[in-house]
């Protein structure tokens, strides 16, 4: 049902209801940390009749960080976002800028399939994961945060643990597993 969810209402729907995985450590270094002015400015998830859904708008804030403002019809979200490389394969890490100060950050990962006139993106599949941890716990470091005001792990929020090299170890491993990736989500630049 996600995929129906992100090829019908665009990923940005996906990101604003929280069907990601959170990570509380970064997908990069510093190491990895690159940037590209083709990302800047405005682009738009489209409806099928052509007209704008989502827009998502990268500004660069600082030498290598780009603020990446989405909104959708009801909602808009700010994230400090980071483009980086692995294994040959771009990603962009986003961190949200909106949470209180005793809660601990959330990254999440979009995985670039190409940019040009068109901008490219895939989350990792949450119910993919959610089932290999399930089955095979040891494989990344994760907790399952319950829902609010429930004492039950039952339907909560998948949250990974595990340190950036784990991370990208695991991320490696699983670049070329189709299972392991949401449809592709294209964006056009404004």
């Amino acid at each position: 049902m996600k995929r129906i969810i992100v090829n019908l209402l665009g990923l940005t729907v996906v990101l604003l209801t929280g069907c990601i995985i959170n990570s509380i450590y970064p997908f990069y270094t510093t190491k990895d940390v690159t940037f590209d002015p083709a990302l800047l400015g405005a682009w738009a998830s489209l409806a099928a009749t052509n007209e704008v859904k989502d827009t998502w708008l990268f500004e660069k804030i600082a030498v290598q960080t780009y603020k990446l403002t989405l909104t959708s019809s009801s909602e808009t979200n700010e994230f400090d976002t980071h483009l980086f490389t692995l294994a040959g394969e771009r990603f962009l890490d986003n961190l949200s800028r909106t949470r209180m100060d005793y809660q601990t950050p959330h990254h999440f990962l979009l995985w670039i399939k190409s940019s040009g006139p068109r901008l490219e993106l895939q989350l990792m599949d949450y119910e993919w994961l959610a089932k290999l941890l399930e089955k095979e716990p040891k494989t990344l470091r994760h907790v399952v945060v319950p829902k609010k005001g429930e004492n039950t792990t039952e339907g909560g929020q998948l949250t990974l643990t595990a340190e950036t090299a784990e991370l990208q170890k695991f991320i490696r491993k699983h670049l070329k597993n189709t299972n392991a990736w949401e449809n592709t989500v294209e964006l056009k630049k404004l």
